[in-house]
């Protein structure tokens, strides 16, 4: 009869893990830069340690230590996916630049590449491939990268933009200081007979560098296409004894008429909200007539607002 041993049984050992090999130190010259694997690879980094957490991928077989969700540095791994002469363009240099651009149903997000003719648009997940011509004085360098210059970036939204968009990103171009309307004339003359150009060139005379937002521009364009008179563009207002009173949108400072433009942020911040009603109590009592509109109005309903603003300033003829 077997009897146990004194404890019972005996320890047995548990099967030891395999420990994860230690992450081999990053080179400083693949720290701030996105990187093949290959590159990785030969500095002493194994393809293993590219898939922790440290790391990001903004496009297939390209890493970054860190995140690279910003679009400069996806811009900066375009650049190593792409072996070719190339420049950022369209809704990406626009982005880049801070100024408004639509959504397109290509995706927001996608990175918009310009090569020249003869060569093949990128095909890349995540890419908006283009082929266009283009000359040396449509191509600058901005945040370090090959991008198309504000006045191209006019040009070939021209070709993709309705007219109302497009006088709000040519407003912006101004308003940035990244051209002026001389550079965009040039611009659009280099592409006569282009997609867009001709009615790009039309909008050059409207265009305002006081311009402040795009619905702004959206606003101002819809009265001057209705053929009313063209206001003055964010300008100060005074009472009589010379105290300021507001920086009125667009102001008919003959008729005493002005036109706002009113985004979410007039509604939803009460002291915001508080300071409207304080503007337009003090403009009153000085003469002035106040039109306020919503997107909803410029957008949807552009007859109301043209019919409203006409007959305002009909009234204020006499």
């Amino acid at each position: 009869m077997h009897t146990l041993p004194p404890g019972g049984l005996p320890h047995l050992d548990a099967p030891q893990r395999r420990s994860m090999p230690k992450p081999n130190p990053v080179p400083d010259h693949l720290l701030s830069e996105p990187f093949r694997p290959t590159a990785a690879y030969e500095a002493g980094v194994p393809a293993w340690q590219l898939r922790g957490k440290r790391y990001s991928s903004p496009f297939h077989g390209v890493h970054r230590v860190g995140d690279s969700s910003a679009l400069a540095d996806r811009c900066r791994a375009a650049l190593v996916v792409i072996q070719m002469p190339m420049v950022f363009s369209h809704q990406t240099v626009a982005r880049l630049m801070g100024l408004p651009v639509p959504s397109t149903p290509r995706g927001r997000d996608a990175i918009h590449v310009t090569v020249l003719p003869g060569r093949t648009a990128p095909r890349h997940h995540g890419m908006a491939g283009h082929v266009r011509a283009f000359t040396l004085a449509d191509i600058g360098l901005h945040l370090g990268l090959p991008v198309t210059t504000a006045a191209r970036l006019f040009v070939d939204m021209a070709a993709m933009l309705p007219r109302p968009a497009l006088a709000a990103i040519g407003d912006a171009i101004l308003r940035g200081g990244h051209a002026t309307v001389a550079d965009l004339q040039a611009a659009l003359q280099r592409r006569v007979g282009g997609r867009g150009v001709r009615r790009a060139l039309d909008l050059l005379a409207i265009l305002s560098a006081a311009a402040e937002s795009p619905m702004e521009s959206v606003l101002r364009l819809l009265l001057l296409d209705a053929g009313l008179p063209s206001p003055e563009v964010n300008a100060n207002v005074y009472d009589a004894f010379g105290r300021f009173l507001a920086r009125a949108d667009l102001l008919f400072r003959a008729a005493k008429v002005i036109v706002e433009y009113d985004g979410d942020q007039h509604r939803t911040d009460r002291a915001q909200f508080a300071r409207d009603v304080r503007r337009g109590s003090e403009l009153a009592a000085s003469g002035y007539l106040v039109l306020r509109f919503t997107a909803s109005d410029v957008l949807g309903r552009p007859e109301y607002v043209i019919a409203t603003v006409r007959a305002a300033l009909a009234s204020r003829a006499n």
